[in-house]
């Protein structure tokens, strides 16, 4: 909730939140996002990484990960997805201003 307030604040509309990849799938093919904010550790089968990889099967909407996890494997796979940005939490509103700064 504090992200989508942040994202708010600098002027941006969040157009859906999800708990799952299943959701973050479907959620990008019906709103077809500028931007996803994705963590990294969500609910169900699949993580933030594996459901990006999913997306970008028909989609190359930007990705900023946000994530409390900051091993250089997990930076690595998600390198793999095109990302814009590898955040590590807590995230302030001001390094979402400057991610938001290079759409």
């Amino acid at each position: 909730m504090v992200n989508k307030k942040y994202i708010e604040i600098i002027g941006h509309k969040v157009v859906q939140c999800v708990r799952t990849g299943l959701e973050a799938i479907e959620a990008t093919k019906k709103h077809q996002p500028d931007v996803i904010l994705m963590d990294i550790r969500i609910e169900g089968d699949m993580d933030g990484i594996e459901a990006m990889q999913e997306i970008r099967k028909f989609s190359q909407t930007n990705v900023i990960y946000l994530t409390g996890n900051s091993d250089p494997s997990t930076k690595q796979r998600a390198e793999q997805t095109n990302m814009l940005a590898f955040c590590i939490k807590p995230v302030s509103i001001d390094d979402l201003k400057t991610i938001f700064k290079k759409l």
